[in-house]
């Protein structure tokens, strides 16, 4: 019984030990995947696109015109009869958003172990 006993002691000492240094190697992987300065290096081109794609992201927030709630009495205007189109800005601006978000899923999924194939699900439930 004794020798039962020791031999769960080393068990469990090998596997706390094999946790922790999983635990020290993904602490590693979460810090380098937060280093924007390691990723700007690694990724140059990619970090301005996502910057560029941020900036125009914002200024579309910023810069949508407000609706006055008042009714407008009188002759109409031109601006009354705007078509409800897209502007070309609006498609690049929402592949930029796109292709940022697919930037940033892939990254989570490198960092991550199993988000990839949860984002898969998650999608393949919706559809």
């Amino acid at each position: 019984m004794g020798e039962t006993a020791s031999q769960i002691e080393v068990q469990i000492e090998e596997t706390r030990q094999a946790l922790g240094s999983n635990f020290k190697e993904l602490e590693h992987k979460v810090k380098s995947a937060a280093d924007w300065r390691l990723q700007f290096r690694k990724n140059p081109m990619a970090m301005v696109g996502v910057a560029f794609g941020g900036g125009i992201f914002l200024a579309a927030i910023l810069s949508r015109p407000r609706r006055h709630s008042r009714i407008r009495k009188g002759p109409a205007s031109e601006a009354d009869f705007e078509r409800p189109f897209h502007s070309p800005w609006d498609s690049i601006k929402g592949a930029l958003i796109g292709v940022a978000a697919s930037r940033f899923t892939n990254f989570i999924a490198d960092v991550v172990p199993g988000f990839h194939e949860q984002i898969e699900r998650r999608q393949s439930d919706k559809a």
